[in-house]
């Protein structure tokens, strides 16, 4: 333990990355990277989403992201861990949870990935791929605006559709017949007393 100790307190969030040479306490959030050259503790109830680097480790809270311990790293009972672990010495109590790889051999060569990895994330963070726009529909009044619709055209009477289109059927369906008038078509047919009564009218 080093002989300075920071400690961010539970209601802090630093957002960023985070250096020193003192050993450094959590107990609210760090979104980021956190580079330390002596012992990083993450206390129950904290949150630690960052790649680390640290001398030691000793989470009781949650860290997400890879971890690389130059000495040693503990996780104890209530750690809840996510991201690869590469350490010399390694300790696990009973409870932990957690989730990755863990390498306890070239801590440098870990380190190194870890570094890489960050430097690909950040290029793609400033170089974001551009997604084409989707196409616009444009609705019909916009559209008879720019003039690429006509404007409605009223149905053509059946005096003035042409005998084929109304045969055929292309113009819809033709107008039904009007009915012949009594005095007319049931003039020859009808009995005496109805042409007496057509005759009175």
């Amino acid at each position: 333990m080093a002989d300075k100790e920071t400690v961010i307190g539970p209601e802090t969030r630093i957002s960023g990355e985070v250096r020193g040479e003192e050993d450094l306490v959590v107990r609210g959030r760090i979104d980021g990277k956190v580079q330390l050259t002596q012992t990083l503790t993450v206390d129950k109830g904290a949150t630690v989403q960052a790649d680390v680097d640290v001398r030691h480790i000793v989470v009781s809270g949650t860290v997400v992201g890879a971890i690389v311990a130059s000495e040693s790293a503990k996780l104890t009972s209530t750690a809840r861990v996510v991201g690869d672990l590469a350490s010399p010495r390694v300790m696990m109590e009973a409870g932990a949870a957690y989730r990755g790889r863990v390498d306890m051999g070239d801590i440098a060569a870990a380190r190194a990935a870890v570094s890489s990895r960050a430097v690909q994330r950040s290029a793609a963070g400033e170089k974001p791929a551009m997604r084409p726009a989707p196409p616009r529909m444009a609705t019909a009044a916009k559209a008879v605006i720019a003039g690429k619709v006509s404007a409605p055209v009223a149905p053509a009477s059946p005096a003035t559709r042409p005998a084929t289109a109304v045969a055929a059927g292309a113009l819809g369906p033709a107008s039904p017949p009007a009915f012949p008038r009594v005095a007319g078509a049931m003039g020859a047919m009808a009995p005496a007393w109805a042409k007496k009564k057509i005759r009175r009218r």
